[in-house]
C-alpha cells in the first residue's frame, strides 16, 4: 500500500517540488528545454495549488489521497515530457527520480506487487512522454532496460528492508515494525481488529524442556498463527510469549481460535497449547490512539484469562503433551 499522505509528506513534497520547479524553469530559461515560459509558469501554478489541496485536505483524507497524489505526479511528468523535447528530453531523469523516491518511502512493506505497479507506471510515463519524439524505439529499449534493472535492484533493497521488520526468532514482525503499521492501519481510517494473544504456561514449558524448548515452541505457534490468518493480515510479536494479530473488520475472533484446536508437531513431541486472546474492533468514528487500541486488546486479554477461561494452576507438572 501507498503511504499515507500527511504534514511530513506535504513538508517533504514542497521541498522537491521547489527543487523540481527552480531546476527544470531554469533549463526552460536558457533554452535547454524547448518548451515555453508560460506555459510552465501554468504547470507551476498547478503544482502549487495542488500543495495546498495536500495542506487541507491531509487531516481528514484517507489513502485514497495518496493515489490523487500519484496520478497528479504522473501526469505533471508526462505533460513536460511531452512539452519539453519527448524522447530527446533531459527530464527523462525526473520519471527515475519519482521511481527511487516512491519505493524508497514504501520499501519497509517489501510489497513486491507494489513494487511491479510503481515500475509498470514509470514505464508507461515513459513510453508516452517520449511518443511522437525521433529514434522512440530505441528510446523505449533503452529505457524498458532501465527499468527493468531498476526493479531488480529495489528487489533487493525491498528484501533487505522487509527482513529487517522481521523478528529474529519467530519470523514475524518485530514490535517495533509491527506497530509502526498498525499505526498506519489506524491513520488509514479503515476499521480492522486486533487481538491480543497470550500463550499461557508457557514458563512451565521453559522448565521442563529449557530455553531452546520455549523457542521451538514459540516458531511452531508464530507459524501457526501465519498460516490461519490471511495475506493481508498482520502477525507481531509483542514480547516474551505474547502475539498481536490484525486484519480487516470481521471473524479475527474464529481464525485465532482454531490456532489452538490442535496440538503443535515440536521435536519434543506434540504439544498442546492454549492461550487467551481478547479481540477488539478499531472504527474510524471512534477516533481512539493507537495506545488506547493496544490497552483495550491487553483488558480483553485479561477478562478472558480471569472471567471467561480457567487458568491452569501457575507452575505445577509438566505441559501436556502428546507424544507422537
Amino acid at each position: 500500500m501507498l503511504q499515507r499522505s500527511g504534514t511530513r509528506r506535504w513538508r517533504a513534497g514542497i521541498v522537491s517540488r521547489a527543487i523540481v520547479s527552480v531546476f527544470v524553469g531554469l533549463l526552460v530559461l536558457t533554452r535547454v528545454i524547448p518548451m515555453d515560459p508560460r506555459v510552465y509558469l501554468g504547470l507551476t501554478a498547478v503544482a502549487v495549488a495542488h500543495l495546498f489541496f495536500i495542506w487541507k485536505a491531509s487531516v481528514r483524507a484517507g489513502v485514497w489521497l495518496d493515489w490523487f497524489n500519484l496520478v497528479f505526479d504522473l501526469s505533471m511528468v508526462l505533460a513536460i515530457l511531452q512539452l519539453g523535447g519527448r524522447s530527446e528530453s533531459p527530464l527523462v531523469i525526473l520519471v527515475y527520480l519519482w521511481l527511487f523516491a516512491m519505493v524508497t518511502m514504501n520499501a519497509r512493506y517489501g510489497e513486491v506487487r507494489l513494487l511491479v505497479l510503481l515500475a509498470t507506471l514509470g514505464w508507461g510515463v515513459l513510453a508516452l512522454g517520449g511518443l511522437g519524439g525521433p529514434g522512440y524505439g530505441a528510446y523505449l529499449g533503452v529505457h524498458t532496460m532501465g527499468v527493468l534493472l531498476f526493479v531488480v535492484t529495489s528487489l533487493t533493497l525491498m528484501g533487505e528492508r522487509r527482513q529487517s521488520l522481521l523478528d529474529p526468532l519467530t519470523q514475524v514482525l518485530h514490535r517495533g515494525a509491527g506497530l509502526e503499521r498498525l499505526a498506519e492501519w489506524v491513520r488509514r481510517r479503515e476499521p480492522f481488529d486486533l487481538a491480543f494473544i497470550d500463550l499461557k504456561g508457557f514458563k512451565r514449558i521453559n522448565d521442563a524442556y529449557g530455553h531452546a524448548g520455549g523457542d521451538e515452541v514459540l516458531q511452531a505457534l508464530a507459524r501457526r498463527l501465519l498460516a490461519g490468518v490471511r495475506p493481508q493480515d498482520l502477525v507481531i510479536r509483542y514480547g516474551g510469549d505474547e502475539f498481536l494479530v490484525a486484519g480487516p473488520a470481521g471473524s479475527l475472533a474464529g481464525r485465532i481460535r482454531r490456532v489452538f484446536e490442535e496440538p503443535i508437531a515440536t521435536s519434543m513431541g506434540r504439544v498442546r497449547l492454549a492461550g487467551d486472546h481478547g479481540v477488539v474492533t478499531w472504527r474510524p468514528h471512534e477516533g481512539s490512539s493507537l495506545e488506547t487500541l493496544l490497552a483495550r486488546a491487553d483488558a480483553a486479554m485479561y477478562r478472558m484469562k480471569y472471567t471467561e477461561s480457567r487458568e491452569d494452576p501457575p507452575e505445577t507438572g509438566r505441559p501436556a503433551t502428546d507424544r507422537a
